[in-house]
């Protein structure tokens, strides 16, 4: 009877975290917190101490999540970071977007894209724990053909997905910078997210001084 309870709690487990934020559990553990990169050109980065929640992010429900952000000068951006849960598979390629708010309605779904990759991925353990899961820091890194070339004071849109079938989890803040963050469910629309919050996301680069060509050349000598 034990065993039977355990398999249904199980399975009522998996259900909810299918559709829905995580829920919080007793396990809690604090590792040492991100892995720091030289380069970094706008932060919101992960923070036990600022962790709230997650929602789902993969391809195989085709869920996507965004923020805003705006940079202080132009930039090259050679990589990407997000911290994510992983209930199956992990991704060893993310789908990124960055698209232009060139409305100014603070609306996703009127945005033009500006730049679409899906870019290979390094998932490693934070040291955190929580919900029953690992945290990991994801590390995405860009072609040196594919840099995205941003501009100072636009407001754009990061836009990311997990290119896996199982489902997983993106992380997030109890906190906003500027515009609160978006979602789509697999609908093609995107919805206001229900809680103002912050994606948890750091971008690394050169400033446009530094010819993409120039750092590719550079990158090899490492």
């Amino acid at each position: 009877m034990k065993k039977l309870l355990f398999v249904l709690l199980l399975l009522s487990t998996a259900s909810i975290l299918a559709d829905q934020p995580l829920v919080l559990s007793p396990r809690h553990v604090q590792g040492t917190g991100p892995i720091a990169i030289d380069g970094l050109v706008y932060s919101q980065t992960y923070s036990w101490e600022l962790l709230y929640n997650g929602t789902s992010n993969y391809g195989g429900g085709d869920r996507w999540f965004c923020d805003d952000f705006e940079l202080d000068d132009t930039y090259y951006v050679t990589s990407i970071d997000v911290w994510m849960l992983w209930t199956g598979e992990q991704a060893s390629v993310m789908n990124l977007v960055i698209s232009e708010d060139d409305t100014g309605d603070s609306d996703p779904n009127t945005n033009i894209d500006v730049w679409v990759e899906s870019v290979p991925c390094i998932n490693t353990f934070t040291g955190d724990s929580n919900w029953g899961y690992d945290i990991y820091q994801t590390h995405c890194i860009i072609n040196a053909d594919a840099y995205p070339e941003l501009d100072t004071g636009v407001h754009y849109y990061f836009e990311t997905q997990a290119d896996v079938a199982d489902n997983c989890f993106i992380l997030f803040s109890l906190h906003y910078v500027a515009d609160n963050c978006w979602y789509d469910d697999g609908s093609g629309v995107w919805a206001y997210f229900f809680w103002y919050v912050d994606m948890f996301f750091d971008f690394y680069g050169e400033n446009l001084a530094l010819e993409p060509e120039t750092w590719g050349s550079i990158k090899t000598l490492f």
